[in-house]
C-alpha cells in the first residue's frame, strides 16, 4: 500500500508539472504572438527539468508528448501550427 501511495503521490506531480510547461509556453505564445519550437526544448529542460522534453535515440532534444498534449488542451481553436516557420501563432 505505501509503494501505490508513493507511486501515485509521484505521478500527480508529475502531471502538475506537464499542467505547468503547458501553461507557460502558453504564457509565452500570448506574451510574443507566436512561439517557435526551436530552443524551446532547451528552455523547457531547463525551467522545468527532465520531465519537460524528450530524448530521441539520435540525442536530439524534443518537447514532450505529455506535454504537447497538454498545450493542444490549453491553447484553444485560435492558435495554429505554422509547420513552415515551425512555431505556434494565433
Amino acid at each position: 500500500l505505501m509503494v501505490f501511495l508513493v507511486l501515485c503521490k509521484k505521478y500527480k506531480e508529475i502531471i502538475m508539472k506537464v499542467k505547468d510547461v503547458a501553461q507557460f509556453m502558453l504564457k509565452e505564445l500570448n506574451k510574443k504572438g507566436t512561439l517557435p519550437q526551436v530552443g524551446l526544448a532547451d528552455i523547457l529542460k531547463e525551467k522545468f527539468g527532465q520531465e519537460a522534453i524528450f530524448t530521441t535515440t539520435h540525442g536530439t532534444i524534443t518537447i514532450d508528448r505529455k506535454v504537447i498534449r497538454e498545450f493542444n488542451k490549453l491553447k484553444g481553436e485560435d492558435v495554429l501550427w505554422d509547420k513552415d516557420r515551425c512555431c505556434w501563432r494565433y
